[in-house]
């Protein structure tokens, strides 16, 4: 049995919304192998459109199943904090995908943390009688982690810090195989140490003191950042768009300073503000409740030199408070 970690056990006050691309991207990673655990019986078939009723009501992810030998919608839902409509939100998505599809439609509400839960089924009171809505719930946090493990369901391994019985050892385990099945390819390898970094930090199934040991155990991946797809992404962006605009305020300074001067001084700036991009996305995905401090910070720092420096603290940063430290003392 997993420790109990310290603190609160209830509803988690950080927005789940941070949370929410996290669960999008590992379901659409090894969709055809992450059905089946989720759903025992459905073969996937297709990804389905999901946005519901435009623009204002869009479910997680829809699948096509084969499910038992029949062909059904499979729609699940990523719950991180309380809600209390989600149960009728869910009976709208399924009303519509029905609508849409005309083939039977599963629900399911997957819950990472612990909060209040949906219990199904929702009834409905009407005049003479009640409608019966039947929906699943999944809640990761009372998954035995061990089982997955052992059974070497790798689909399975970034969920593994939101559920019971994850330790250093179990991760250290975990992180060698994935090493040894990736050892030609580092992209998948640096997309999973990325969901399980930002999960351990959220999940408290997981000691405080227990956490501590995975991050000494991921500490030695930590390179692996720099090659997640989403970093690499938000840097080659941020870099373009600082280019852009410094080229931009480049031309325009150079009218009043000099063509030559004017475009190295606006380069400068452009390059800065697409570092102080970069530094935000990084420690709002490592450290969430640094976000508001980050980007405060950020507006006042204008040297790339120093930027770059204080990004790649960061990046191999495992402790909030050292982060809380960096981003006060950096020099202005």
């Amino acid at each position: 049995m997993a420790n109990q970690a310290e603190g609160s056990q209830g509803d988690q006050s950080q927005p789940g919304q941070r949370y929410d691309t996290t669960f999008k991207e590992w379901i659409e990673w090894q969709v055809s192998d992450i059905l089946p655990v989720l759903l025992p019986g459905a073969t996937y078939q297709q990804t389905l459109t999901i946005e519901l009723i435009k623009p204002t009501l869009r479910a997680d992810k829809v699948f096509k199943v084969l499910y038992i030998g029949e062909d059904r919608i499979f729609n699940p839902e990523f719950e991180t904090g309380s809600d209390n409509k989600m149960a009728s939100r869910l009976h709208v998505y399924n009303a519509i995908l029905f609508h849409d599809h005309q083939i039977p439609v599963i629900s399911m509400i997957i819950y990472p943390f612990r909060t209040t839960v949906a219990q199904p089924p929702l009834l409905i009171p009407k005049d003479g009688g009640i409608i019966r809505f039947d929906y699943q719930i999944l809640e990761l946090y009372k998954q035995d982690a061990e089982q997955y493990v052992r059974n070497h369901v790798r689909c399975m391994y970034p969920m593994l810090p939101t559920m019971q019985g994850t330790d250093h050892l179990m991760i250290r385990r975990v992180m060698g195989e994935l090493q040894e099945i990736y050892r030609d390819d580092v992209v998948p390898l640096a997309q999973q140490y990325i969901w399980i970094n930002l999960l351990l930090e959220r999940t408290t199934t997981i000691s405080r003191s227990e956490k501590g040991e995975i991050f000494k155990e991921l500490s030695m991946y930590e390179a692996l950042w720099d090659q997640s797809p989403r970093v690499q992404q938000i840097r080659a962006e941020s870099e373009a768009e600082g280019r852009m605009k410094g080229r931009m305020e480049g031309r325009a300074e150079g009218l009043n300073l000099g063509l030559t001067q004017g475009i190295t001084q606006g380069i400068t700036q452009g390059e800065a503000r697409a570092l102080r991009r970069i530094l935000v996305h990084i420690v709002k995905a490592r450290f969430p409740a640094l976000n508001d401090l980050a980007e405060q910070e950020a507006e006042r720092l204008n040297k790339p030199d120093a930027l770059d420096l204080l990004i790649q603290q960061i990046v191999i940063a495992d402790d909030e408070k050292l982060v809380h430290w960096l981003l006060k003392s950096v020099e202005k």
